[in-house]
């Protein structure tokens, strides 16, 4: 007998297990989001949770990228100090909290998220990249308690590696702020925590990417740094969330759910106007920006550090609306969300504003230095002797001589 024989004589029950693994797939697509949540809640409350041990920022295995601060900054090639924030790639399960022991995340924020996130400003400035504890994606998709101090664990880590980052700032260096996702709720932090008083002079810019940013923060917070303007302005903010056509839940998420951390304690977006600085013209008007504007995206893997991806440009057109920045789908690929369970969620492994945030923040930092606002270092001359003076040789004249 063959096989078509016996689907023939059971076909009653092919069929059935064709209808029945039908309705499996259509009910686990219904419900992926919320068994992707489900999978990575830790299960255990944050209270009892035992924590990663603390990063010391003073060893280099600390850090994603970080100069050598043993040589002259004057004798660097770029003229500012650039502190990069990382994204989430912990999805959850196990912890709360990423260790920075977990070799396996390493391994892809080195090979993925540092030539995509990171060296997209490595002629910008020192490039300064910290491991961080960071909250794990579950964390952003609750709204529980214990995801919150799981977000503040994380923002510990983040302190204290730009405390190190400010202690070797010298001052003629402008600073360039970038924090992507998770990372840009921190470089809201940060800025707020550091940059409303003096040292809001030496910002080039902040950029926020991938988390809101509600306008009612330059009321408060932020007061001291306003958003960008235009693609010059510095002291200021940008900041923006990018979404697909296809992207309306997570748009929906990002609007309304995500979580903005205040002085007072976290609330959610919903109903607050965001901040949308479009990349492509760098204003916030609600203006497209067709895609012969677009500069160029990357989508790079395993790279040696400081080596240049080649960017594709005219890749997309932008366009900000309602607080959000919606961007045509690319063609190519590289730049799609991963077709896998909780890909909505999951950082990019591209960067699909690379070229555009390079030459910007290149052209913030040569406005601040050109306004004149930084003390100027003047290259030490060489081949002139030091002269010690201990008394002066003048006799003092007295009256009447």
């Amino acid at each position: 007998m063959t096989i078509f024989d016996l689907i023939k004589r059971y076909k009653w029950i092919f069929a059935s297990l064709f209808a029945l693994i039908i309705c499996a797939a259509g009910v686990f697509y219904i419900y992926s989001d919320d068994i992707f949540q489900s999978i990575q809640d830790p299960g255990q409350p944050f209270q009892t949770y035992e924590k990663p041990l603390r990063p010391n920022y003073a060893e280099h295995e600390s850090w994603i990228a970080k100069p050598d601060l043993a040589s002259d900054p004057f004798l660097h090639p770029t003229l500012a100090d650039v502190f990069v924030i990382v994204p989430t790639v912990y999805k959850g399960g196990e912890h709360w909290n990423l260790p920075v022991d977990d070799t396996r995340r390493i391994e892809k924020l080195n090979r993925i998220t540092r030539p995509n996130y990171v060296d997209a400003f490595m002629d910008v400035g020192r490039l300064y990249a910290p491991y961080y504890r960071q909250a794990s994606l579950y964390s952003f998709m609750t709204a529980r308690e214990d995801a919150q101090r799981a977000q503040d664990l994380a923002y510990i880590d983040v302190k204290a590696a730009f405390e190190l980052f400010l202690k070797n700032n010298p001052p003629e260096r402008p600073i360039i702020i970038t924090g992507y996702n998770q990372g840009a709720l921190h470089a809201t932090r940060i800025i707020a925590d550091y940059f409303q008083g003096p040292l809001k002079d030496k910002l080039a810019a902040a950029y926020i990417i991938g988390h809101p940013v509600p306008m009612d923060l330059f009321e408060t917070e932020l007061s001291q740094t306003p958003p960008c303007e235009t693609e010059n302005d510095t002291g200021c903010v940008i900041a923006f969330g990018a979404f697909f056509p296809k992207d309306s839940a997570l748009a929906e998420r990002f609007a309304e759910r995500l979580l903005v951390r205040t002085r007072s304690g976290y609330k959610a977006a919903e109903g607050r106007d965001l901040l949308c600085t479009n990349p492509l013209l760098w204003n916030r008007s609600e203006d497209y920006a067709p895609s012969r504007l677009h500069k160029g995206g990357v989508a790079a893997q395993g790279l040696e550090p400081e080596t240049r991806p080649a960017p594709i440009a005219k890749l997309v057109g932008a366009q900000c609306q309602g607080g959000l920045l919606l961007v045509d789908k690319p063609k190519n690929s590289l730049f799609h969300r991963p077709l896998k369970l909780g890909g909505k969620f999951r950082t990019l492994p591209s960067n699909l504003f690379y070229e555009d945030l390079r030459l910007n923040a290149l052209m913030r930092v040569n406005a601040l230095i050109d306004s004149g606002r930084l003390p100027k270092r003047v290259e030490k001359l060489e081949g002139f002797d030091v002269i010690d003076l201990v008394d002066s040789p003048v006799t003092p004249v007295k009256p009447g001589n």
